[in-house]
């Protein structure tokens, strides 16, 4: 886990509670892998008007062959469900393009994130990539370092100048955390994705 700040309350933990415009709904944003597993976690505030960053981490399952590494993306997301109670899980649709072994790790990872949500009764929402790219980066066919760029810029207007500046930089947050690489930064733009077009939702 790269960083853990519960500095934001959630006065909302399920979309139809909602009944007043300073509610907040919490978001947590995955971009799945057999190997690395990005998470980042906002509270949307006025529905989408506010945005708060609460915490960001990467779980790192190399040392684990198959199905451990499973195992291991459950176990460490269900403790970050059980702490942070989001409202909203949202991944990436599947990119078809990818070779048949990719395909199916990413599936199996998938699998294990999208139980987590049914399990702890967590609206799930799905965005195809390039609708993403195009909501935080302004074009759909934006690449990675363009999407990690704008995410760094978004979480630097927040203030959050630790996360934003290991976010630029690749550099560690603390003594055993991993860098905030591009699964983190994916993550954290599903999560944005999410909380500007929260309109959709309520």
């Amino acid at each position: 886990m790269i960083k853990k700040n519960s500095r934001c309350s959630c006065s909302v933990n399920n979309i139809s509670d909602i009944n007043n415009i300073n509610d907040s709904i919490r978001i947590i944003g995955i971009d799945p892998g057999s190997i690395y597993t990005g998470w980042g976690i906002l509270d949307s505030v006025q529905f989408g008007r506010k945005i708060k960053l609460v915490s960001v981490g990467l779980i790192d399952a190399k040392k684990y062959s198959y199905p451990n590494n499973l195992a291991l993306i459950f176990n460490e997301l269900k403790q970050i469900i059980e702490e942070y109670r989001p409202a909203i899980m949202v991944i990436e649709s599947v990119f078809l393009g990818l070779n048949p072994s990719s395909l199916i790790k990413l599936s199996q990872a998938r699998g294990a994130i999208c139980l987590l949500s049914s399990l702890y009764g967590i609206s799930l929402k799905e965005y195809a990539p390039r609708y993403i790219k195009k909501n935080v980066a302004g074009y759909g066919g934006a690449d990675k370092e363009a999407v990690r760029r704008m995410v760094y810029n978004f979480i630097k207007e927040l203030n959050d100048i630790d996360v934003a500046g290991n976010i630029e930089n690749g550099k560690n947050c603390g003594k055993d955390a991993k860098p905030l690489n591009n699964n983190v930064s994916d993550a954290l733009s599903a999560a944005i994705c999410c909380a500007t077009d929260m309109s959709n939702y309520v």
